[in-house]
C-alpha cells in the first residue's frame, strides 16, 4: 500500500509541475501588467504600510492660522500619462452614515465653517502623485467635541477609472496648546508632614479636555486611578480639580498654581483628602 501511495503522490507532483510550466509559457495565461488600466486612488485608504484605512483620526494643534491636512491622490499605472489629470472629490455624507451604521458610532459632519478646500487637485503629466489640501480652521472647532468627521470621496477621475480605494473619513479633533508629553518632578507628604516620597523626571501626558483644560495624572498616583484637570485661566493661574473619572474626588488647589507659557511649565501646589488627613503635593510639570 505504501508503494502505491508514493507512486500516486509522485504522479500528482509531476502533473502539477508540468501544468505550472505550461502556464508560465502560455501567453494566454500571462498577466501583462504593462497594459493595466490606470486607476485614480487614495493610497491612505488602502492602509498602505499599516497606517490609514477608511477611517483615520487626525489631531491638530490649535492655531490662529489654518492647519493643512494633505490627502495624497495617486495615479496607479505602470506608466505616467502624457497629460494632466484633474481629480475632484466631494464631501460624502452617505459614506459617513454607512460607517456609523456598520460600527455603531455617531460621528457627525465637520461644520463647513471649520475647513476650506477646492476639493480639486491635478496630477501633472509625467507624474503619479499629488496632494489635495484641506485647510482646517481649528479656532472654529470646540476641542471638547471629538465626533466631528470629514468624509471625502473621489467623484471625478479626470477621465481615468476610479479605484475602489476612493474614500477616507477623517475624524478631526483639535488639541489645546497644553496637550503633549511632559516631565514631572515633585513630592507628596502625608500626615505628619515629614513623611512622604518624591519623583523626578516622571513621564506625564496632558490630554485635551477643552480649549483651556487638560487631564493628567495626579502626583504619582495613576496606579491608584487618581487623575486631575488643570484649567489655565487668562492670567495663567491654574485651577486644579479631580477629573470626573478619578478615584479620588477631593483633589484641589493648595497654594500657588501657575502656568508659564514661555517655558511651557506648570508649577503646582495641590492636595487631596486621605483617610488620615490631607496629602500635600508640590510638583513642576514641564513640556519635554
Amino acid at each position: 500500500m505504501k508503494k502505491k501511495f508514493y507512486i500516486k503522490t509522485a504522479l500528482v507532483a509531476l502533473l502539477a509541475a508540468t501544468g505550472l510550466s505550461s502556464c508560465l509559457k502560455d501567453n494566454a495565461h500571462y498577466v501583462d501588467f504593462a497594459g493595466a488600466t490606470p486607476l485614480i486612488e487614495l493610497p491612505s485608504a488602502a492602509n498602505v504600510g499599516g497606517s490609514g484605512g477608511l477611517f483615520q483620526s487626525v489631531a491638530l494643534t490649535a492655531s490662529a492660522t489654518p492647519v493643512p491636512i494633505n490627502l495624497a491622490v495617486n495615479l496607479a499605472a505602470p506608466k505616467t500619462l502624457g497629460s494632466d489629470v484633474t481629480v475632484k472629490l466631494s464631501v460624502d455624507a452617505a459614506a459617513l452614515a454607512a460607517y456609523n451604521t456598520a460600527n455603531s458610532t455617531s460621528y457627525v459632519l465637520l461644520p463647513a465653517a471649520a475647513y476650506s478646500s477646492t476639493l480639486t487637485t491635478t496630477i501633472k503629466a509625467g507624474t503619479n502623485l499629488t496632494n489635495l489640501v484641506i485647510n482646517v480652521n481649528t479656532g472654529s472647532i470646540d476641542p471638547s467635541i471629538t465626533t466631528y468627521a470629514l468624509p471625502l470621496t473621489i467623484t471625478d477621475g479626470g477621465g481615468q477609472q476610479i479605484s475602489n480605494y476612493k474614500t477616507v473619513i477623517y475624524n478631526v479633533q483639535v488639541k489645546n496648546v497644553y496637550d503633549g508629553a511632559y516631565s514631572a518632578t515633585g513630592s507628596i507628604s502625608f500626615p505628619p508632614p515629614t513623611i512622604g516620597r518624591s519623583w523626578t523626571n516622571r513621564a506625564k501626558t496632558l490630554t485635551t479636555v477643552n480649549a483651556t483644560t487638560s487631564v493628567t495624572e495626579a502626583g504619582d498616583l495613576s496606579p491608584n486611578g487618581f487623575f486631575m484637570y488643570l484649567k489655565v485661566n487668562a492670567d495663567n493661574t491654574v485651577i486644579v480639580t479631580p477629573s470626573p473619572s478619578s478615584a479620588n474626588q477631593t483633589i484641589q488647589n493648595n497654594g500657588s498654581c501657575t502656568y508659564n507659557p514661555t517655558t511651557k511649565t506648570f508649577t503646582l501646589n495641590y492636595k487631596y483628602v486621605g483617610g488620615t488627613g490631607d496629602r500635600v503635593i508640590s510638583e513642576v510639570i514641564a513640556l519635554k
